[in-house]
């Protein structure tokens, strides 16, 4: 049985190894902040100025945080990989530094930013990063996305000088997960659904999006998984992708067997495009998941598709989904 991380559990003690200031001296002119991150430290002078971010939760807590000191952004996509709150940033006010996955460096040289930030898909880029200018890694290494939201909260709020502005958010985040896993505790148990077009899988804790178990507090209907490598996808047509499909649908007619009591769905081609037709028509249309008694009495949880799939430990976006998750548990009882 998983026992859900309260939010309690995820408080000051978690960062406070994140950031160490050296005192200036008689020769120096700006504060020096030595930042621990995914990749090691970074040693910055003074508060960042000009900042260009590949992270999109670390843009979302920039921008919670109210700091005006980004720059440039990747816009290989432009409004189509990033949520709503974040739209400004597709605006050509911003440089275009590189896609998510890549940085431009000729783009990031001539914007000469004083701070880069990676994370996630952009993390592998670290080293062509910092090679041009103070770079630091914000991706999530295995603390789940709550945790992370609140230690990168806290480390860029230290960074760019509002620590208090930072801890209020934290703390308000915080009190929002407790309310979300007290009613989560007593809701039964949930089953992730990662929906690729017409298509369903299931994710259980120890998967990528298995993650929302921990995150919402409620017990997984299915057991946990090691931790899954990173090997390529079988081609499509080959024998191997056909094995996989089949095992995919065995999972997912044995965990629903199971009847979980509530449905928890991330629709990835609403993140990453058009997708083929509204997402409750396409469960609707899945002979074993219309089946489901979670299905038939409306205990369905829809994560917010770019939120979760492209932005993942953001502080704003994390708030909004606990927020909805909250009202859907208290809108149905099991």
């Amino acid at each position: 049985m998983m026992i859900p991380t309260h939010a309690r559990s995820l408080g000051r003690a978690s960062v406070g190894v994140a950031l160490c200031v050296a005192m200036p001296t008689a020769s120096a002119s700006a504060r020096e902040v030595a930042a621990t991150h995914a990749q090691g430290e970074t040693v910055l002078t003074g508060t960042p100025r000009r900042v260009a971010v590949f992270d999109l939760a670390a843009l979302d807590i920039l921008t919670t945080l109210g700091v005006e000191a980004v720059v440039g952004v990747p816009k290989g996509g432009g409004k189509a990989t990033l949520p709503p709150p974040l739209w400004r940033y597709a605006d050509t006010r911003y440089a275009d530094v590189g896609t998510l996955f890549e940085p431009d460096a000729a783009a990031l040289t001539a914007l000469k930013p004083d701070l880069i930030v990676v994370g996630g898909r952009s993390a592998r880029s670290f080293d062509k990063a910092k090679a041009i200018a103070p770079t630091i890694d914000l991706s999530v290494r295995g603390q789940g996305l709550a945790r992370a939201a609140i230690e990168n909260t806290r480390k860029l709020g230290s960074l760019f000088g509002v620590a208090d502005r930072a801890e209020s958010r934290v703390a308000a985040f915080e009190a929002q997960l407790s309310r979300l896993h007290a009613k989560a505790a007593h809701a039964g148990t949930g089953l992730v659904l990662f929906v690729t077009g017409r298509g369903a899988m299931v994710h259980a804790p120890g998967d990528r999006f298995g993650t929302a178990y921990d995150f919402i507090g409620i017990r997984a209907a299915v057991a946990p998984v090691a931790k899954r490598g990173t090997e390529p996808r079988p081609a499509p047509g080959t024998a191997e992708a056909a094995a996989a499909a089949q095992r995919g649908q065995a999972a997912l007619a044995a965990a629903l067997a199971s009847e979980p009591d509530w449905l928890i769905v991330l629709d990835r081609a609403a993140a990453t495009g058009k997708p083929p037709s509204p997402i409750a028509e396409r469960l609707g249309a899945h002979p074993q998941i219309a089946a489901s008694r979670s299905w038939k009495e409306g205990r369905v949880i829809y994560l917010d598709p770019k939120g979760w799939y492209l932005v993942g430990a953001g502080i704003d976006v994390l708030s909004r989904s606990a927020a909805a998750t909250l009202k859907a548990l208290e809108g149905v009882q099991p």
